[in-house]
């Protein structure tokens, strides 16, 4: 078994976490965004199974098409910021099982 997190990872990750409301309108690298999905894709998950899906929109093209379907509040934040996820759920995940197992026994 692994040790916990130590008080620094969880001040970082949880007691001291807030939620941002302004964003840098420089546009993020894909490797960043890449990265921060292999960070969740193996989240520890029964049989390492994921519903969720993701869509990154980072074009200015898509963000201006994303904006009508957000609050009043969150249009200006979202057109700033450098990358918008889009995150849902697949309530039929589990006919891509076979997939996910097959991507697990690749897995370095």
């Amino acid at each position: 078994m692994r040790s916990p997190l130590d008080d620094t990872a969880l001040d970082t990750v949880f007691r001291e976490a807030r939620t941002h409301y302004g964003f840098h309108a420089q546009p993020l690298d894909e490797a960043i965004l890449r990265r921060l999905y292999d960070l969740l894709k193996w989240g520890p998950t029964s049989m390492n199974s994921q519903p969720a899906r993701y869509v990154f929109v980072v074009s200015e093209e898509g963000k201006s098409r994303l904006l009508p379907a957000l609050s009043a509040g969150n249009r200006d934040k979202a057109h700033q910021a450098g990358a918008i996820v889009i995150v849902a759920v697949d309530s039929r995940f589990y006919e891509h099982m076979p997939e996910a197992v097959s991507q697990f026994a690749q897995r370095p």
